[in-house]
């Protein structure tokens, strides 16, 4: 019965890695990189570090046992170069928050300096109690050799671990070396971006978002109360949020043309768009626009733009919804369909997998016209894969 019991949390040691697992990999698929201050990187490294700790022998720990963890990288950098790097690492990266630490208090004792004088080296940003906690184990990574540290201790586990201990079992040891090679394959930032300072969204949330943008909206939501297209309206009475929208409507028809923020690289109307399955297809604007290294795909219907509507049922009308815009940045596949008889149809598919609504060109050459236009905005940093030949005849 004790065999049975030890076997259960073992499972569920690894099953927690790989959960965490999972939600590192799916922020990186959302947002191309993962913050190194980001909770699912401190939720992994807990993770992790119960499995290297789960049964280590006493004499492994050595005179760290306080630290388990820095005991055993430290024991395993001594006989491993790749370890012993990392261990380098974390000494310096130890160091410099020590000097940080005096510099802060002799600071206050200092008279003030003149405006500038410091401006021209920043300093290194303290690290977080929590990233200083599980330093072994982040460093090695954000070095992208974490798995391979694993692995060497699985394969030399008799030396640090007990028989009954996790690193020692025949098949869960190289499973945990298995499950980290994906997560040392990403890149982290220390970029603080817009959205550092907020939780990160679960990938039923991302998914939930996606398709509230790309019109997948339920029929009970009332129209106009949340414009798509970034449009937010206020649930305000007050007729300045009203103004506010109404303005915020018209600048986003008059970005559809050229103007001094973007280059207007493609323009093509009539191109068709089913929003929905259960609806009839919609005419729309198809444009390419770019601003500095950003390229953004925008489909609006004719309802929109021809001036048929006045600005209060502009303002309130449902074709808000069914209107696109896409970075692509965001795209990871393109599925192109070519028949001379009824145009061309062009499929984007989202980094998350999500597939955006089908855009219909009408008869002629204005599928190449708008992928020739779509390989332009992405030289010289980028192409479409496989590149894009224009020969006679097609």
């Amino acid at each position: 019965m004790e065999g049975s019991t030890e076997e259960d949390y073992k499972e569920k040691l690894l099953w927690n890695v790989k959960r965490e697992v999972k939600q590192v990999m799916e922020e990186a698929v959302t947002k191309k990189f993962v913050h190194e201050d980001s909770s699912h990187i401190i939720a992994l490294c807990t993770a992790i570090e119960a499995c290297l700790g789960h049964l280590l022998k006493r004499r492994a720990a050595g005179f760290l046992r306080s630290d388990k963890i820095a005991a055993l990288f430290t024991k395993v950098g001594k006989v491993y170069d790749t370890a012993g790097e990392v261990c380098r690492k974390v000494q310096e990266q130890l160091q410099q928050q020590a000097d940080l630490t005096k510099r802060t208090q002799s600071v206050s004792h200092e008279p003030l300096r003149r405006q500038g004088s410091s401006t021209t080296i920043r300093p290194p940003q303290p690290l977080s109690a929590q990233a200083i906690k599980h330093i072994w184990v982040r460093t090695a990574l954000f070095e992208k050799v974490l798995d391979k540290i694993v692995q060497y201790i699985v394969d030399n586990s008799s030396k640090y671990y007990e028989r009954e201990a996790l690193m020692h079992d025949t098949v869960f040891g190289p499973i945990l070396a298995a499950l980290l090679v994906g997560p040392c394959a990403l890149e982290y930032t220390k970029l603080k971006t817009s959205d550092h300072f907020w939780t990160d969204p679960s990938a039923n949330e991302l998914v939930q978002r996606h398709r509230i943008h790309g019109a997948h909206r339920g029929q009970d939501t009332p129209a106009g109360r949340r414009p798509a297209l970034g449009i937010r309206k206020r649930q305000s009475s007050g007729s300045m949020s009203e103004d506010r929208f109404a303005a915020s409507a018209r600048e986003y028809v008059e970005s559809l043309h050229q103007n001094s923020r973007t280059h207007l690289l493609y323009g093509k109307n009539n191109v068709l768009v089913q929003p929905k399955k259960d609806m009839e297809v919609l005419r729309g604007y198809l444009s390419l626009h770019q601003a500095g290294e950003n390229l953004t795909l925008k489909w609006t219907p004719n309802q929109l733009i021809n001036g048929t509507l006045g600005e209060c049922d502009l303002e309130k009308s449902i074709y808000w919804d069914y209107a696109l815009t896409v970075p692509l940045r965001q795209i990871v596949c393109i599925h192109c369909h070519q028949r001379p008889d009824c145009g061309g149809t062009l499929v984007l598919v989202s980094q998350d997998g999500i597939q955006r609504p089908p855009l219909h060109f009408p008869p002629g050459g204005h599928l190449l016209a708008f992928l020739s236009c779509l390989e332009t905005g992405l030289l010289p940093r980028g192409q479409l894969e496989p590149p894009l030949w224009s020969q006679k005849g097609k």
